[in-house]
């Protein structure tokens, strides 16, 4: 079984089962499968300002004394020439050397580096100094860089404080840590076990399987599992790895993680253990230690590792649970991609009955439509409200299709937008603010998207007896798109008019006249007139654009009571809009109010 744990630096160098020689140390042996040493001083800085940022948090005030951890170091006991145990080392030979090289600075005990193959740069390791720098081998090269930086460093910080040195090298030795994970090779035949390490330094290397917190908790869970006979502990083996399938494979569907999340795991179980160790990150193994930890201050390991798991399992399917039932999961997912709770607190939220944990979500969400005055909201100065409220609108008009319980909102596709674009507010009749266009290329494209739009119309009835024939604009237009220059003043004089006879004369930055839209799709309806933007949102969902139910039905003019003019967004539309998000926003209040 694969071994995990934390050592301070100073075990790496010497422990309790360090073999006898004639200087006690540890010896590593850096296999030919690897390339050789290659850190730049870009990484050796990068080490050692990690290790002093750690020192002085060591050093305030009131500071609770804790570790620092580096990454994994990955291991296979071996037999030397003299049958003594010898760490072939998988992974993690660019962190061992550079510690090398700063222990040799500090004047300490250091354990022993032999490279295979390259007998030569463990000879001129041993006899390194800043004043002997060799380039003869790229081996050579790094290391005497390497052993540059680190020497300048030091003077630079002795300079300072005398002391620095002996107390840089005290933290080294006894809190900054290294992840140690010893793999017992599954082959019996030397080849074969040669070919089993290649296997897992490719697998590090290129990243399949990163060590990160989530793939060193499930080593260390494992490493726990046991059983009456070999047999039975096989067969609990293989159950928890099914298990830890069956929770990844669920966590990697995007529909259900992105209702839960933004983050990027390559294991999306870390989700999981990050909430059982009240980690917000998994920076500097905070979630992995925790875990060890926990196992660590336990009477009985074994039962803890289990009572652990068992934990995670339950955290699954709580989530589960929340997906399935489909009034938790527009609730849950509502409050979650907006921001208003936490995943932490919503799983300390659904500790209570099912019933109750519904109506908690609710009750968030009426608390928060209660602190906003909608009447109020500005395109100005309210957009993220703005936004937050539009998406309620959606979520709840989704949510109270009950006829379809199939019909659920998309938080996956909302979440993506959000990540990788951006959201925005599209004014659904374009401000009446306009700037000239100029570009001759723009001002083709305008005329050609309008007429398109237009071509069917010639007079819009405005409303109250007012009427406006558009039929002399559009055949200046038709005759500008002929000719090989286009008068820019005569365009945009043309073009004022026809934006004026599509105004409706009302407000224009207010929630009668917002929809929620992504940023670059925000970009392409590029103030147009409503017919025009009519057409486009017709033309980008056909294109598999993700576009928000009700975006898309104020564009199709479906809250409209009566309207023969899809063309014209009229003050009667705006009164229609407004009244369907007050009579979801009523239908919503009015659920609550029976629970």
């Amino acid at each position: 079984m694969n071994t995990i744990e934390t050592r301070p630096i100073g075990q790496l160098i010497r422990n309790v089962d360090t073999p006898e020689r004639p200087i006690r140390v540890e010896h590593f042996l850096i296999p030919s499968y690897q390339r050789g040493y290659r850190w730049t001083e870009l990484h050796v800085r990068a080490l050692l300002e990690d290790i002093d940022d750690f020192l002085k948090s060591q050093a305030k005030a009131g500071a609770v004394r804790t570790s620092y951890c580096l990454q994994p170091i990955v291991v296979v006991a071996q037999q030397d020439n003299e049958e003594k145990r010898i760490w072939e080392v998988v992974d993690g030979q660019q962190r061992l050397t550079s510690l090398y090289v700063i222990l040799k600075r500090l004047g300490k005990p250091r354990f022993q580096l032999f490279f295979d193959k390259r007998p030569e740069s463990a000879a001129f390791l041993e006899n390194l100094s800043a004043t002997n720098p060799n380039h003869d081998t790229p081996d050579f090269h790094f290391m005497s860089e390497a052993c540059r930086c680190i020497d300048n460093w030091f003077i630079e910080k002795e300079n300072v404080d005398i002391a620095y040195a002996d107390e840089f090298a005290t933290t080294l030795l006894k809190l900054v840590q290294v992840i140690w994970y010893e793999v017992k090779l599954k082959a019996g035949e030397p080849i074969d076990q040669e070919s089993e390490k290649i296997d897992i330094f490719n697998r590090l290397n290129i990243g399949k399987i990163p060590l990160e917190d989530a793939e060193l908790v499930r080593a260390l869970l494992m490493s726990k599992v046991e059983g009456m006979t070999e047999h039975e502990k096989l067969m609990r083996q293989a159950e928890f790895s099914n298990e830890w399938y069956e929770i990844e494979h669920w966590l990697q569907q995007s529909e259900t993680w992105k209702f839960l999340t933004s983050k990027n795991f390559a294991n999306h179980i870390q989700l999981i253990f990050e909430l059982q160790a009240n980690s917000k990150n998994s920076e500097n193994y905070n979630t992995y230690k925790w875990f060890e930890q926990e196992l660590r201050n336990s009477d009985n390991p074994q039962d803890r590792a289990f009572e652990l798991w068992k934990q995670t399992k339950e955290i699954f399917s709580r989530f589960r649970y929340w997906y399935s039932e489909r009034t938790i999961f527009h609730y849950a997912g509502y409050l979650l991609i907006s921001g208003i709770i936490k995943l932490s607190e919503l799983l300390a939220l659904s500790e209570s009955d099912k019933e109750t944990f519904r109506k908690e979500l609710r009750n968030k969400i009426k608390t928060y439509i209660k602190n906003i005055n909608v009447e109020n909201l500005s395109y100005e100065n309210d957009q993220k409200e703005l936004k937050q409220y539009l998406l309620l609108f959606n979520v709840l008009s989704v949510q109270q299709l009950t006829a379809n319980p199939q019909n659920r909102f998309p938080f996956n596709l909302y979440r993506e937008i959000e990540i990788k674009e951006r959201w925005s507010l599209e004014h659904i009749h374009a401000q009446q603010s306009q700037d000239p266009l100029q570009t001759d290329k723009i001002i083709r494209e305008w005329i050609s998207d309008t007429l398109n739009s237009i071509s069917k119309i010639t007079t819009i009835n405005k409303g109250d007896g007012v009427s406006v024939n558009i039929t002399p604009w559009k055949e200046e237009l038709e005759k500008m798109v002929k000719s090989d220059n286009i008068d820019k003043d005569d365009f945009n004089r043309v073009r004022e008019r026809i934006i004026e006879a599509f105004d409706s004369r009302s407000t224009m930055h207010t929630l009668e006249n917002m929809a929620l839209i992504a940023c670059p799709d925000n970009s392409r309806l590029n103030n147009a007139i409503f017919p025009v933007k009519r057409d486009r949102i017709i033309e980008m969902e056909r294109q598999g654009r993700f576009i928000p139910p009700c975006t898309r039905n104020v564009f199709l003019k479906l809250y409209s009571k009566a309207d023969n003019q899809p063309y014209f967004w009229s003050t009667a539309d705006k009164c229609d809009y407004i009244d369907e998000i007050n009579r979801v926003f009523n239908h919503f209040e009015q659920e609550s109010e029976e629970i």
